[in-house]
């Protein structure tokens, strides 16, 4: 369970607690903050999950706009003083167990007086609160209430660096490290084990029946590289380069076959960097890296732009603004990285995937990769790609829109010329 639990009424302070979430899940990893942004399904009992975040729970932030004591329900009456109101009941079972209380006053707003409050929660104004005023020293208080919540966490100490990595650290997207190969180096983002929604809904534009939306955990962590494999790379490990578009090595390389990335270019990688042990990423860990933490269309939200996604802008998507087509690869860092830290998710080139392409289930499912280690009708030795291209349309550079060709195909899947690349993944070792 998470030991930072984030409380506050949504109708009073919705968009502050967001960004606190965010700055706390950056700072010191989104496995130790909680709040009910998509960690409660739908048809979860909401009591039941309060009650069991709050077992491991260290520290409760309670954030307080104007309207947190004095919000009324639909007959006039004070939420506060209903005791199935669920603020109450998180804060109130907070401190029947003791848990670590900061009040979090927001844009100057003065603590409750004790008649604003029911009996239960008197102790709470006995808590040290922390001004956050959004309205102008965001940054200061912000990084007031990380040191707040790191003091109050206990964390394990940080595991010693592995041998393959050449570095590591932590920034405002998270964890990275890096491995180097001769001078090349690559940086790589630490993704959270997590529950996401796969697919796209009914109601998403331009939908394809493949994408069928159904519930994947993901058990475990893994490192998942920031951009797709760049030519400098490729070249120091394989030598010979076919991509369509050359002239810097920061281009994604492209016209690589799914069997050459595994059985040449990761056979080599891997030997010359003992442990690394990398691999392409399943189709669930692509798309669950893609979304970061979205429901949208794209990770940028219900459309995209030529300046976001380097894609066909002739042919955008849902009736979005057209813009520039380059028809070619731009360098892997050319355009802004999303939330996750991830470069190209979207765009530039179509990305394999471990799997085989297979329909999805339509239950929930549990760290989901499809292998043609098994017999299976021929068209099932067609493995995933995704992303989308500088050829593709925008519906195609979805986060939910799924491609398929054989494993010896390198740029044509059904008739149409694409750019083909890929991106490293590592799980965790257990």
């Amino acid at each position: 369970m998470a030991g930072i639990f984030i409380s506050y009424r949504r109708d009073d302070s919705a968009a502050q607690a967001r960004a606190v979430w965010e700055r706390l899940c950056r700072e010191l990893g989104r496995e130790h903050v909680f709040m009910d942004v998509d960690g409660i399904d739908p048809g979860d009992d909401f009591t039941e999950v309060i009650d069991r975040q709050l077992e491991g729970c260290q520290v409760m932030l309670v954030m307080m706009g104007a309207k947190w004591h004095n919000a009324v329900d639909p007959h006039g009456r004070l939420r506060l003083h209903n005791r199935h109101d669920f603020v109450r009941y998180e804060v109130e079972t907070a401190l029947r167990r003791r848990i670590k209380l900061v009040p979090v006053l927001i844009d100057n707003t003065p603590p409750p007086l004790e008649e604003h409050l029911p009996v239960e929660l008197h102790p709470l104004l006995r808590r040290q609160g922390l001004e956050l005023d959004f309205r102008r020293h965001t940054e200061a208080a912000l990084q007031r209430l990380v040191e707040v919540s790191r003091k109050a966490l206990v964390l394990p100490d940080p595991p010693s660096r592995a041998a393959w990595m050449h570095d590591e650290g932590t920034d405002q997207y998270g964890r990275w490290c890096e491995f180097k190969v001769g001078k090349v180096v690559q940086r790589m983002r630490w993704i959270e084990p997590g529950t996401f929604w796969m697919g796209s809904p009914t109601n998403e534009a331009e939908r394809q029946d493949n994408e069928l939306r159904h519930r994947v955990v993901l058990t475990q962590g893994y490192w998942l590289a920031d951009t797709a494999c760049t030519q400098a790379l490729w070249e120091e490990i394989v030598g010979a380069n076919r991509s369509e578009f050359q002239g810097d090595p920061q281009l994604p390389v492209e016209e690589v076959s799914w069997s050459e990335v595994t059985d040449l270019f990761l056979a080599k990688l891997n030997a010359r960097v003992p442990g690394l042990n990398l691999e392409l990423p399943t189709e669930a860990q692509w798309e669950y890296a893609c979304r970061a933490g979205t429901t949208t269309p794209f990770s940028f939200g219900e459309q995209i732009t030529s300046g976001q996604v380097n894609y066909d802008g002739s042919r955008p998507y849902n009736g979005g603004g057209k813009g520039p087509s380059l028809q070619r690869t731009v360098p892997v860092k050319a355009l802004s990285a999303n939330s996750w830290g991830l470069h190209q998710m979207h765009g530039n080139v179509l990305e394999w995937c471990a799997d085989t392409f297979e329909p999805y289930a339509s239950e929930a499912v549990q760290d989901p990769v499809f292998s043609m280690d098994r017999p299976i009708a021929a068209l099932h030795h067609m493995h995933v790609l995704r992303g989308g291209s500088c050829f593709e349309n925008g519906s195609e550079c979805r986060s939910a829109s799924r491609h398929q060709s054989w494993r010896s195909e390198r740029n044509d899947i059904f008739g149409s010329h694409h750019a083909v690349g890929f991106r490293l993944a590592r799980r965790l070792e257990h």
